[in-house]
């Protein structure tokens, strides 16, 4: 049986997408605000993360402890995250839960008590969760290589987290103001997927969410020219060195993003790519290498991480580098092209099968094209990209040789990675 999928949008601007899949024992919402990190003046830093762990702390109705007890009471499990353009939370739970789950979503989606206790509590937890991240090479790098493409000073180029001054910053108030001037109908989108009725789901949420105040939009800074700067932090102790390499690419709307998408399942998406059949594979020089295909509203990159011993950087560098330059010299072969597509397309049909992922995908439509886009107009763009243009996306990536690098380990293995950076940029 097929997904239908509809569109409803309130008067104050919250916008509602219902994937109706009659078939399904299951139903996943999602609430999505469109503020993220890079929506933070400097002062802010950290802030969109505080406010996403602020939300789970209780309401004038119900407890933090009381939210978890009555979610999972109803068989469901909850999760949130921030990133860099958006915030989200979502559920899923058995279908003739819906209504009970969703009451419980939106009162602490609409009805944060931010309770001066509880918000001292959790920068402490945040605090936690940043000495984590610092103690996980493979996490920090991802602060390392975002700071070293956007700098410092840019929204992009700064963590998600914030620091640990930012946080201690940060009073009862100033949550409050992100809070609501962030979370308003003009940044709401809300996506239900399951065994459900449009018209009920629709009438549910007009009752909740009617009288939220319209607001506006999320301005952000726009994205600069991708920096080619470097970054690097010592950790001696460690047995492997993490390294990142980040390449301009395309952005969300660029028609040109499904061949660079390709390009990346080519380079290093999979076990079948090259990063991964030349390094890892073929001359045993690391366990994981993989790269990311990247994109926001106005800007797109492709990224590079490979962990490894110290002794095997300058080959795994080099290697890297002979890939890069056999792609923009002679692209993709058809095999190669063809096995790609299939791999994206094929993975896109899997995933849609289940309604966390179909809720996802429309609630990602509004938020990044504020409309409903069939996936299946995507696969067919994915099907119709050349070798030409996905030799071409190549020659924009790594034609220029101007990239953006972050390194974790010892100083010798720094020192390989710039005498290699100046030959190779």
């Amino acid at each position: 049986m097929s997904a239908t999928t509809q569109l409803h949008q309130l008067d104050n601007g919250v916008r509602l997408a219902t994937v109706s899949m009659a078939h399904m024992a299951s139903v996943s919402v999602g609430l999505w605000a469109n503020v993220g990190s890079r929506h933070e003046r400097a002062c802010d830093h950290g802030m969109a993360h505080l406010v996403e762990h602020m939300l789970f702390k209780g309401t004038p109705t119900r407890s933090a402890e009381e939210i978890s007890r009555q979610i999972e009471g109803l068989g469901s499990s909850i999760d949130g995250f921030t990133v860099e353009d958006h915030t989200a939370y979502h559920a899923k739970a058995p279908s003739q839960q819906f209504e009970k789950l969703f009451h419980i979503l939106a009162d602490f989606y609409r009805n944060p008590t931010i309770d001066p206790g509880e918000l001292k509590s959790e920068k402490q937890v945040i605090h936690e969760e940043i000495a984590m991240v610092r103690d996980q090479p493979s996490q920090f790098l991802e602060d390392l290589i975002s700071e070293a493409t956007w700098g410092i000073t840019h929204p992009l180029g700064r963590s998600i987290t914030g620091t640990d001054d930012s946080l201690k910053s940060f009073q009862r108030n100033d949550v409050l103001r992100f809070f609501q001037a962030g979370y308003c109908g003009a940044n709401t989108v809300i996506s239900v997927a399951g065994n459900i009725d449009h018209d009920q789901v629709t009438k549910q949420v007009t009752d909740i969410f009617d009288s939220l105040a319209i607001g506006h939009v999320a301005g952000y800074e726009g994205a600069i020219k991708p920096l080619a700067d470097h970054r690097f932090r010592e950790e001696s102790d460690q047995e492997q060195v993490h390294v990142a390499l980040s390449f301009p690419s395309v952005a969300r709307h660029d028609d040109r993003r499904f061949a660079h998408k390709l390009l990346n399942v080519i380079l290093g998406e999979n076990m079948s790519s090259r990063l991964f059949q030349e390094l890892r594979e073929q001359r045993g020089l690391c366990y994981e290498v993989q790269s990311d295909f990247v994109s926001f509203a106005d800007a797109g990159l492709i990224q590079i991480y490979v962990a490894l011993n110290p002794s095997q950087l300058q080959s795994a560098l080099e290697t890297i580098d002979q890939i890069a330059r056999d792609l923009v010299t002679n692209g993709v072969s058809k095999e190669e092209l063809e096995a790609a597509k299939a791999f994206i397309v094929g993975q896109s049909h899997i995933s849609l099968e289940n309604t966390s992922s179909q809720m996802m995908w429309a609630g990602e439509c509004l938020l990044f094209f504020d409309d409903w886009r069939d996936p299946e107009l995507a696969h067919c763009a994915i099907e119709d990209t050349t070798a030409g243009q996905v030799h071409q996306a190549a020659r924009e990536i790594f034609s220029q040789r101007r990239f953006a690098s972050a390194l974790i380990g010892t100083a010798e293995s720094n020192t390989i990675m710039e005498k290699w950076r100046s030959a190779a940029v």
